[in-house]
């Protein structure tokens, strides 16, 4: 190529893509004095031709996960420090009941997450804002002044300046044909312009990812869904402006669209279609692909600040996909009417199983990382993540719900990607309960009890593929024998009073639960004892027969997981993950033990039965082939022996604050060992317990669980907690001078509220007076204490028991107190 700079023999880091994220990493780990760096893509920089380029531009800081809405805030800070952001504003609105209430909980995440500038309006208000909108049918609004739009080519053009002159150089149109591996690890970048030595290859392709993940065997599980945007010929009612924005975006829930204006014309994004899904290897190359100039500066009476240029993320627009939203797109605003579509196009998006990013270090190939499906809302921030990843192997973000390692082995098979990324796509504006389940591909997982659990009418959700049971219809019959405290709204959606008779029960007698699901594995080998200990942040290693609660640790010393730890043997552990995320725990432990080969992490296929109450004893006595007195099987002790006929690893534990054993078994077992324990607790009265009242039981005996009630960037979760210190790879400690080491002191601190009528979801903001002091991280109803139950960050000066404070929940305060845990019987 006449004029192309010579690419390098080497280089520490090469950066696939020069999109957001690949420029931001790219910056990042330069600022941090790393010129050990190249960036390559295959079309020309900065107007690469991706989705970044053709976004409409809009940046929005609300989610109701806060790692998105934190990194969202700290893009919108990274854009504006470049020049390349302008504040006006975004509202969404409703025009129906479910939609409004929706938007009120939209104001309990903005103040959760401390997003500035968020407020409810009147239909009045909204159309102050928004003039040309008619607002006859719109309720309200929910309204973030410091939302915006993005000058998109000016951030990456100043992100890449800002690298180059830190000493990072950049290679257009250089395609990556391979990648190269030596024992295990990335060993060089193959080019149509030649070969590139590296030590680190970061893959920040997008739509493209999954094409360059297979050329070392890694599933990128994403898939490309094309978009519709259109832009209007001029408005009368917008005649000479000039500027690109003057009027906030809007974001229409209840229609799948959102607009924003673009001068004199306005803009619809649709998501009011059917999913259309391209396949990576279908995506157009640059010689085939359309030539248009951006649109998010397109303003229709002047067109682009910049020239056309190949778009091979956009395809030609498809008019029959956009008839309903033009018509809704009307009857919102009806200047439209009779104006012709100037610009148009299916601008293409990643779109991932779970709607999350992929972000991570890949399993089995080391030194290829992932940093994919991150839209430019996010994209900034994603590349200082990526740039501390890098070069600390930490962060201060929880990856576990981004981490590519999440995912379990059916994730990443074709069909499920296809199909779960289309009902993300298309559900996309949908008003999404925490409780909910996806409608596809469900089914994938049983446990060996699932067709007694049918018998029983058992309502089902779906987690890691398995079909799990939250509450049992057979149980309807509890009711008439406990009171349960009924509700409405939000808080009633994928819930049942059968499961605070469920709960009720377990209190007064007995119950056993199926938790076939959880993520078990064993630890042995002759340096197991110190990798137990390292791996979960024990003082010391238990003595062999006994069981220990601890937690799972990542980089940087935060739980991220609970899990049990048997001692079975001198070098042989047993292990129960709890909380979700099963194979990225598993990941990280395997990842842990790579560096010693006298350890073994072999992950347990087996089935998990659980029996709680004053009466477990009784129930587990005739059956157990152990005693299991409390002299004989003390609490916090394990037992490999045999319930009936099947062999279980036996635990005395349980988190329901009542006596209680969980039984592992293998598989093949279960079946016959739930039939067992059924028959045994006929006798004592026992209940099939769904998972809705183990979590209250849980809650009511102040048993915190990580991922839920604790967050990962703390340490301890017994009293006050501290922030996580930075472990290596090995466990030692290390600093990292990105760490916030200012923030104010922060405890989990455990609340009730004081209407017992009253129940609340998580999420939401907590007050004294008007000064806003923490943040619910998880909530239900105490059934035996008659109380909603929350834990909840507090600053610590609030956090003793007895301080009283208030939560506020669909812009509703509700008096709450502080107080001692647990609330519920915790004799164990």
């Amino acid at each position: 190529m006449p004029g192309a700079r010579r690419l390098p023999d080497h280089v520490g880091t090469l950066v696939i893509g020069a999109g957001i994220v690949g420029c931001s990493t790219a910056y990042h780990l330069a600022k941090r004095g790393n010129d050990d760096v190249a960036v390559v893509d295959k079309g020309p920089i900065p107007k690469t031709g991706g989705s970044t380029v053709h976004a409409p531009a809009g940046l929005t800081q609300t989610s109701p996960n806060q790692a998105l809405s934190n990194l969202a805030q700290k893009t919108r800070e990274l854009y504006d420090s470049v020049g390349g952001w302008e504040e006006n504003g975004a509202i969404e609105i409703a025009t129906t009941d479910e939609c409004w209430d929706y938007l009120e909980r939209r104001m309990d995440q903005a103040r959760t997450n401390g997003v500035e500038g968020a407020e409810l309006l009147t239909p009045d208000q909204v159309n102050e804002h928004v003039p040309i909108i008619d607002t006859d049918d719109v309720l309200g609004g929910f309204y973030v002044s410091t939302d915006g739009r993005i000058d998109t080519v000016t951030v990456l053009e100043e992100l890449k300046a800002g690298a180059e002159e830190r000493g990072v150089p950049f290679y257009e149109r250089t395609t990556v044909t391979d990648i190269e591996t030596a024992d295990g690890a990335v060993d060089t970048v193959v080019t149509d312009r030649g070969e590139i030595a590296v030590d680190d290859v970061l893959v920040a392709g997008n739509i493209w990812s999954p094409l360059i993940g297979e050329m070392v065997d890694v599933d990128i599980p994403l898939v490309p869904c094309a978009h519709q945007y259109a832009v209007t010929e001029p408005i009368a009612e917008l005649s000479g402006w000039d500027h690109d924005v003057g009027h906030p975006w809007v974001r229409h829930w209840d229609g799948d669209l959102y607009f924003r204006q673009h001068g004199d014309g306005y803009g619809i994004g649709n998501y009011n279609h059917d999913p259309i899904v391209v396949d990576p290897a279908d995506i157009h190359s640059h010689d085939e692909a359309i030539e248009t100039e951006p649109v998010y500066d397109f303003v229709p009476g002047r067109g682009s600040r910049h020239e056309p240029f190949k778009q091979p993320s956009s395809r030609a627009f498809t008019e029959e996909h956009f008839e309903d939203a033009w018509a809704e797109a009307k009857r919102l605003f009806p200047s439209f009417e009779g104006k012709e579509i100037r610009k148009a196009f299916n601008g293409m998006f990643s779109f991932t199983p779970d709607h999350m990013p992929i972000i991570g270090e890949a399993p089995r190939v080391d030194g290829f990382w992932v940093a994919a499906a991150i839209w430019l809302s996010h994209g900034g921030a994603a590349g200082k993540l990526m740039a501390d990843l890098l070069a600390d192997g930490t962060t201060t973000v929880n990856l576990d719900p981004l981490h590519i390692t999440r995912f379990e082995p059916h994730a990443t098979s074709p069909s499920f990607v296809h199909d779960r990324a289309s009902e993300v796509y298309d559900t996309v504006y949908d008003i999404h309960h925490p409780r909910g389940s996806f409608r596809t591909h469900r089914g994938l997982r049983h446990s060996p009890v699932y067709p007694y659990q049918e018998d029983l009418d058992a309502e089902f959700y779906e987690e890691a593929g398995w079909e799990r049971a939250r509450w049992y219809g057979a149980n309807e019959s509890l009711l008439d024998e406990y009171e349960v405290p009924d509700r409405s709204g939000w808080e009633a959606k994928h819930w049942s009073p059968i499961e605070g008779a469920e709960h009720r029960a377990v209190r007064d007698g007995v119950g056993i639960a199926d938790r076939t699901g959880t993520t078990t594995v064993t630890v042995s080998g002759d340096s197991a004892r110190q990798f137990v200990k390292r791996a979960f942040g024990g003082e010391s290693t238990p003595p062999v027969g006994t069981v220990e609660d601890t937690t799972v640790r990542n980089e940087r010393g935060g739980n991220v997981g609970d899990a049990t730890v048997a001692r079975l043997g001198e070098d042989r552990f047993y292990v129960s993950l709890r909380g979700g995320h099963g194979s990225r725990r598993v990941s990280r432990l395997r990842a842990l033990a790579a560096s010693d080969p006298s350890v073994t992490v072999a992950k347990e296929n087996r089935c998990v039965i659980s029996v709680h109450g004053p009466d477990a004893r009784a129930v587990l006595d005739p059956v157990m082939h152990t005693a299991v007195g409390a002299d004989s099987f003390p609490p916090y002790t394990a037992e490999q022996t045999h319930v009936k006929s099947a062999p279980v690893i036996a635990m005395r534990v349980s988190n329901t604050g009542e006596d209680g054993w969980e039984l592992h078994a293998p598989m093949e077992y279960g079946a016959a060992l739930w039939r067992t324990l059924r028959e045994a607790g006929e006798k004592r009265g026992a209940v099939p317990v769904g998972d809705g009242a183990l979590e209250t039981l849980r809650l009511e005996a102040g048993q915190r669980e990580c991922g839920t009630d604790l967050h990962a960037e703390f340490a301890t979760f017994r009293g006050s907690l501290d922030r996580a210190p930075s472990v290596d790879a090995a466990g030692s400690d290390r600093e990292h001078p990105s760490d916030g080491g200012d923030d104010p002191a922060v405890d989990v601190a455990y609340l009730t509220l004081d209407d017992p009528g009253t129940v609340v979801m998580h999420g939401i903001p907590v007050y004294d007076d008007e000064t806003r002091v923490g943040h619910v991280a998880h909530a239900g109803y105490g059934y035996t204490v008659d109380a909603c139950v929350l834990y909840g960050y507090l600053l610590s000066e609030y956090a003793d028991p007895g301080t009283r404070l208030s939560v506020e929940y669909e812009t509703e305060r509700y008096p709450a107190t502080v107080r001692n845990e647990p609330l519920g019987n915790a004799s164990r």
